[in-house]
């Protein structure tokens, strides 16, 4: 997998939530990973995906993110600390397997 963002939006998510991208691109291999589409917030000409996983770095996360024409290329938006609804959704997902 390759991952890419925006260098302006990088810093504004360590500024504002404490994560580094750099460090979170792990998530993908957490097994109990619990991945949805984003309607909220996907539009007719990108659909976004939410992703709540385990990182070494940081622990449970939540990383917004779109795949630019290719499964394989992943463009994060924005991530941060998984908050409880969140940790509750990664829980149950833990015990369904």
């Amino acid at each position: 997998m390759e991952f890419d963002w925006k260098p302006d939006k990088k810093e504004k998510v360590l500024e504002d939530h404490k994560v580094d991208f750099e460090k979170i691109k792990d998530i993908f291999s957490d097994p109990f990973a619990v991945e949805f589409i984003d309607e909220e917030h996907s539009g007719e000409n990108e659909v976004r995906y939410g992703i709540i996983g385990l990182t070494t770095e940081y622990g449970l996360i939540y990383l917004v993110y779109t795949e630019l024409g290719d499964p394989n290329y992943i463009h994060f938006i924005t991530a941060r600390k998984a908050e409880k609804w969140m940790v509750t959704e990664y829980e149950q997902a833990r015990r369904r397997i």
